[in-house]
This record gives structure tokens, sequence and C-alpha cells, in this order.
């Protein structure tokens, strides 16, 4: 227990205190992220505030963690910061699209590859439509799936103050949480619920300058890095829960169901704006201003607000969709989850588009009005 706490502290301390530091240096070498055109902040504000979580991160875990019970995650942590390292450089020089595929492939390879049949993969679906074992090959190809999707739709959602190391802080908080609580079952589990437990103490320092009006953006370099490791810890999570000889008192009943919901956010999001650009016959990989984010925006709601709302939505679904997993197998659950994802994008649809549309044009009539009255 205290080790935890102490984990967390370091990485909030080291994180908070290089925070300013990174500020004043990214400033002065003139690395700020420029507003206007599909960005939603004004002027001039530093990037690669990432770099503050994952030295937050690092040093917490080589101070915290016995070597000896992080030996079974060298891959892992190798895989992070080569992750780390492409954002960082994408944030410096911008890499291309494939190139950022090719790293995260290979961060995504090993992971699944490098602990060999023990490695962090989804082995097991726990009777998800019929489907337990996944062959060998099949496995590692939807590990990989996995972590590749999560890491960018995760990279996506970063586009408010706040947001993503809000939706980031509560991921990495339960899952931090729940590996804490079956550390005793799981091999070397504590060591593994400390990495996410330093993830939490540096992504809350960074949120502390990062909310609204935002002194630092976490830039690629943030985004991509906790992306990953939320995906590590969805593909944990759903293998350990699936696992029918997986034994503990906080094993939940419909995993598949249970880790979308933890990833709730970025998926809803990735998934809903691709689907929309390929409805409009462009390139799902095309920017445009139609994220969940973009039309809170819309309705004049403020940064914070934004943020807080969507922070409430997560936590709503997460805990609706854990107590209903007693109750519902995971093939109902999910269906549950789509229906409701699709029933969410069309009531921001109809809001923004009738109501706050026809407001706007009674607005409009009546400044009219007032400008006719006032003309001799």
């Amino acid at each position: 227990m205290w080790f935890a706490l102490y984990t967390a502290v370091t990485a909030f301390v080291v994180a908070f205190v290089l925070l300013p530091v990174l500020i004043n240096v990214l400033t002065k070498k003139l690395l700020l992220d420029v507003g206007g055109r599909r960005k939603i902040h004004k002027g001039f504000v530093p990037s690669m505030g990432g770099v503050s979580i994952f030295l937050g991160f690092a040093f917490a875990v080589a101070v915290w963690v016995p070597v000896s019970q992080l030996e079974p995650y060298k891959f892992l942590c190798a895989a992070a910061t080569l992750v780390f390292i492409t954002g960082m450089r994408d944030d410096l020089t911008p890499l291309s699209p494939r190139g950022k595929l090719v790293m995260q492939l290979a961060a995504g390879a090993i992971v699944a590859w490098g602990g060999g049949e023990d490695g962090i993969r989804i082995a097991n679906l726990g009777g998800f439509f019929g489907i337990h074992q996944l062959p060998l090959v099949i496995s590692y190809l939807l590990t990989i799936f996995v972590i590749i999707v999560i890491t960018n739709a995760f990279n996506l959602i970063d586009g408010l103050d706040g947001l993503a190391g809000l939706i980031g802080l509560f991921a990495f908080s339960l899952l931090a949480g729940w590996f804490f609580l079956i550390a005793d079952e799981m091999n070397h589990g504590f060591a593994f619920a400390l990495l996410f437990i330093a993830l939490v103490g540096g992504t809350l320092a960074f949120l502390c300058y990062n909310w609204h009006p935002a002194s630092i953006f976490m830039g690629d370099t943030g985004s991509l890095l906790l992306g990953f490791m939320l995906s590590v810890g969805l593909v944990k999570f759903l293998d350990l829960n699936a696992d029918p000889n997986f034994v503990s008192f906080f094993k939940v009943g419909a995993p598949v169901s249970m880790t979308a919901a933890i990833g709730i956010i970025p998926i809803l999001d990735t998934g809903r704006i691709f689907l929309l650009r390929i409805s409009q016959g462009r390139s799902p990989f095309s920017p445009d201003k139609l994220h969940i984010h973009h039309l809170l925006m819309r309705m004049g709601l403020k940064h914070s607000y934004v943020a807080l709302i969507m922070g409430a939505l997560y936590l709503s679904v997460v805990v609706g969709i854990y107590f209903l997993s007693k109750l519902l197998p995971d093939n109902i659950l999910v269906l549950i989850i789509i229906a409701m994802c699709v029933g969410l994008h069309f009531l921001l649809k109809y809001i923004v588009e009738t109501v706050f549309s026809k407001h706007r044009e009674e607005h409009s009539v009546a400044r009219i009005s007032s400008i006719d009255s006032a003309l001799p």
C-alpha cells in the first residue's frame, strides 16, 4: 500500500517540478503549437508536455519497483520508450502517418511477442459470441491491432484543454486500482499495478498545467505514450478477466464489455469520426471539427465544462456497464454499448444542428432588427 502511494507521489512531484522548466525551455526554443484554423486555442502554447509525464513515470518506477519484479515487463518498458521517442520525434519534426504506424507496429509486436507465450496479449475472449481460446497467431494479430487502434484513438481526443489528461487520469486510476486489488492472484501483479499508479501521478501533475487555459499541451509525445499504455492495460485487463483459470473476487463477468467501457471515450469518438468521414466520401484520416468535444464547444460550452461533461459521461458509462455486467452477458452488453453510442451520436447531431442552429438564427434576426431600428 505504501509503495503505491510513494510511487504516485514521486511521479507527481517529478512531473510537477519539471513542467515549469519544460514550459520555459520550449517557449525559448519556439517549440510552440500555433492556434487558429482547426485548432481550438488561440496564440502560441508550448507542446511536448508528455516529456514530464514520461520522466515522472520512469523515475518513480526506477525508484520504487524492484528490478526482480520489473523483469517480466522489460519488453513493455522498452516498447513504451519507443512510443515516447516516436511521439517526441513527431513533435519536433513531423513523421509521416506511415512512419508512425511502423513504429507503433514495432511497439505492439514487442509487447505481444516479447514475453513469448506469457507476453501481454489477448489469448481468450471468455465466450464472447462463443469464442474462447484464440489460436496463437490470431492472438498476436488481435493484440497488435487493439494496441494500434486505442493508441491512435487516444491521440485523436487530445484536442481540448484538459480532456485527454482527465480521461487518461480516470482510465489509469481504474486500471491501477483493479490491478492493485488482484496483485496477489497475478504473477508479478504488484509491479504491473505500480506502472499504472506511476502514470496516475504523472498525468495528474500534467493536468494541473493543462487545465484551461492550458500552459502546455502534451503533444504526440504524451498522447501516444498514454494511449499506448492505456491499450496495454486494457489488453491485460481483458485477458485476465476472460481467462477461465484466473480466479479472483474482483474478476468481472463481462470482460469484453468492461474493456470497451474503460476505453469508451477514445473508442467512441474515433469510430464515430471515421464512419462520418467515410459516409461523406472522405478519407477517415482527413482533418475536420466533428469530434465530440468540437460539437460541445459549438453549443457554447467552455473548455473546462466540456472536459468535465465528457469525464462525467466516461465515469457514468464505466459504472453503468460494471453493474449491468452482473446481470447481463457480454454479447448483450456489447450491443447495448453500440446502441448507446449510436444514440449519443444522433442526440448530439440533433442538438447542434437543430436547437443551436435555430438559436443562432433567432439571435441573428434579433441583431439585424435592432440595427434596423437604430437606423434613421
